[in-house]
């Protein structure tokens, strides 16, 4: 990697850290919803739209409608048959947070349909 390239990197990231709750609020205008935040952290340039419908909690096609908002407003890249992108690596930590709390919802809702069937 080339000496400017590291420098470009690291300013960057100095730009990104000092401008955070400015980009907070600018991506909180599109993702409005915890839903929303969830699918923001979940692109990753890998991960195909639908991958995306389990693990949010939206449905196909608003998956699809968010996607086109993000597009949209130039914050990823969506392009056919390829996985989104953002354009703007950053996400707040607090939103990362809504993954977590997704997945203990989802093993809290599978303990309690285990002990429904068991007692049926």
């Amino acid at each position: 990697m080339s000496e400017e390239l590291n420098e470009l990197r690291k300013i960057s990231k100095i730009l990104t850290l000092v401008n955070a709750s400015a980009l907070e609020n600018e991506l909180s205008k599109y993702a409005t919803t915890n839903e929303r935040k969830r699918v923001w952290v979940l692109i990753n340039g890998e991960r195909m739209p639908d991958d995306l419908i389990e693990t949010s909690g939206m449905k196909r096609r608003t998956i699809y409608d968010f996607l086109k908002v993000l597009s949209n407003a130039d914050l990823i890249e969506n392009l056919y048959g390829k996985a989104p992108k953002k354009k703007l690596e950053f996400t707040p930590a607090k939103w990362v947070n809504l993954l977590e709390s997704n997945e203990k919802e989802k093993e809290q809702e599978a303990v309690k349909d285990v002990k429904t069937t068991t007692n049926q």
